[in-house]
């Protein structure tokens, strides 16, 4: 393994998490005054299960980051090429996600919390695309990291942490239908979960032309 280019690898994705990191720490902040109740409080098995899965995860970053010889056995042997592209997926993820949250500002809540009830409809910026940009870049980065790292310690964890956030999704998207009624069903309707339609929109914009 060429030490200068997993030095750059490390660097890379230490600087890609902190970007994240300190966006989400700048929303947070944003939002700790607010004054609305959460529509959703107690955590239920998957909310658990998610941050019992974040935790290996984080201490996989921590350790490729800080400590990489103490995780050498756990290496996923991929070419400094694939990685590189991987960089590439990982910066679109983590750019899209706090496209995400930059959008959406006072009107996020950490998932385990729920739904405030003073929460307003954003459908604009990435929420005119897809409808769960946020899940949809942290899908992406999660999973394009790990690889950057080719860490089993990252992948593993960050695979199973992406299916019990789906999971998780669908109880969101019920309590915003509870919040928004008519509006987000009609928002639901338009607007695709996570794959935007391209081909859709590229046929609506011939038949206007037309």
């Amino acid at each position: 393994m060429n030490v200068t280019s997993e030095l750059l690898f490390r660097v890379i994705f230490s600087a890609l998490w902190l970007f994240f990191l300190a966006n989400l720490a700048r929303v947070m902040y944003l939002t700790r005054r607010t004054t609305g109740k959460q529509l959703a409080r107690h955590l239920g098995w998957l909310q658990i299960a998610a941050v019992t899965l974040a935790v290996p995860y984080f201490l996989g970053a921590v350790l490729y980051g800080l400590f990489p010889g103490w995780i050498v056995v756990l290496l996923i042997p991929l070419p400094d090429w694939f990685r590189l592209v991987m960089v590439a997926v990982a910066a679109a993820g983590i750019f899209f996600a706090v496209w995400g949250l930059r959008v959406l500002g006072k009107n996020w809540a950490p998932s385990v919390s729920g739904v405030r009830n003073d929460t307003t409809l954003v459908t604009t910026g990435p929420y005119g695309i897809v409808r769960n940009p946020i899940y949809l870049g942290i899908y992406v980065s999660i999973t394009s990291l790990a690889l950057v790292a080719a860490s089993w310690l990252l992948l593993l964890p960050g695979l199973a942490l992406c299916a019990i956030l789906y999971t998780q999704m669908s109880k969101e998207e019920a309590a915003l239908v509870d919040r928004f009624g008519d509006a987000y069903r009609e928002y639901m309707k338009r607007t695709p979960r996570f794959i935007p339609k391209i081909r859709h929109d590229q046929s609506a914009q011939r038949r206007k032309q037309r």
